[in-house]
């Protein structure tokens, strides 16, 4: 039989902090105390990764989504969309076939659909993206790339020409349009703004800039509403003085993610063929443009966290934004629900680990 655990502190309920206690019984929460008592700082739902390609020296590129996964939920992180880098469209079909096995095989999968950075993205802002890979919108390649059923967000360009009628096409069939690694200017946004676009690819890295007479895409985001921003909130990205920025201007409204790469925490020094150079949490190519992230949504909170960012703030930025634009449901730690949290210190360090009434961590 089963031994019954309780646990007690500052428990997420109804979008705030509630002195509270519940145990777990038959993997649903259930109000009240029964067993020995657990107390934390906080008790959280699980974390968000809107924007992952990998890590600890495995890729979502080479299709290790099982490995991937057990590493992430370890982490107490239960959402996570698999993203590629731009390439041959052939070769992202392959993957997308692959993840498309896996998810069948794991109904309960914690990567709700893939996406990828391009193919239709400014050569001027690519980052560590390839050129190689980088096309035209023409009617063959908007047609090839939009037949695959698995890949639901992709990062464009707006100042593109022909890239409106991709983006058309592509929110008739239900995907989603991300704004990114482009150099437009702010009429050129608008555009995509009027027609339903609100998504922005890590921004405001690898986007136009803010100047009195032109305010870009990194104007654009901080300016109009709506929007869902996702910022990997690493202080190396983007500076503590920018996100504390955003936080006066957004509030808790936009997302926070790591954009880690297959070499982050490992002693691989190559990504997809480019040698990297990694510095503390760092990591660039040889021409030292910034390569992706290697710091993970749990350290980015603790971070935050010790920098006076409230511990209410984090978890719409860090657990809920992410799913709620997405469209999925909201996690909550309340009677009946499935007994997934996780217990954080006074540091808002991630301490222990529960999916459906287990400790896993």
């Amino acid at each position: 039989m089963a031994v019954l655990k309780s646990f007690e502190g500052n428990v997420w309920m109804d979008g705030r902090f509630v002195p509270s206690e519940f145990f777990c019984d038959g993997g649903k929460i259930r109000a009240g105390k029964r067993g020995k008592v657990i107390k934390a700082s906080y008790i959280i739902p699980p974390f968000s990764e809107p924007h992952i390609h990998g890590g600890w020296g495995f890729s979502f590129q080479k299709g290790e989504f099982d490995v991937l996964e057990k590493k992430l939920c370890s982490e107490g992180i239960f959402f996570a969309v698999p993203t590629l880098i731009n390439n041959d469209i052939d070769e992202l079909k392959r993957i997308a076939e692959i993840f498309k096995n896996y998810k069948r095989k794991n109904t309960n999968s914690i990567f709700p659909f893939l996406r990828v950075e391009g193919p239709f993205i400014s050569r001027e802002k690519k980052g560590s993206q390839k050129e190689c890979f980088i096309l035209e919108p023409d009617e063959r390649n908007i047609q090839k790339f939009l037949s695959i059923d698995e890949i639901k967000i992709f990062t464009f360009a707006p100042e593109i020409i022909g890239v409106e009628i991709f983006v058309d096409k592509a929110l008739s069939k239900g995907k989603i349009p991300s704004i990114g690694h482009s150099d437009a200017g702010y009429e050129d946004f608008l555009k995509f703004y009027r027609k339903g676009v609100r998504h922005m690819t890590h921004f405001p890295n690898a986007m136009s800039g803010l100047h009195p007479r032109e305010i870009g895409l990194l104007g654009a985001g901080l300016l109009k509403d709506g929007l869902q921003l996702e910022v990997i909130a690493d202080e190396i990205h983007s500076s503590f003085d920018f996100l504390s920025l955003l936080l006066k201007i957004k509030g808790h409204g936009f997302s926070i993610t790591s954009d880690m790469i297959p070499p982050a925490c490992s002693d691989s020094s190559d990504f997809e063929g480019q040698k990297i150079i990694k510095k503390g949490r760092r990591i660039t190519t040889e021409e030292g443009i910034l390569a992706g992230g290697s710091t993970l949504v749990p350290e980015q909170v603790k971070l935050l966290h010790g920098r006076g960012v409230k511990a209410e703030d984090l978890v719409f930025l860090a657990c809920l934004n992410a799913k709620q634009y997405f469209g999925f449901p909201l996690p909550s730690i309340e009677e009946g629900k499935n007994a997934t949290f996780l217990l954080l210190d006074d540091e808002m360090g991630v301490e222990a680990v529960y999916a459906s009434g287990e400790r896993i961590r």
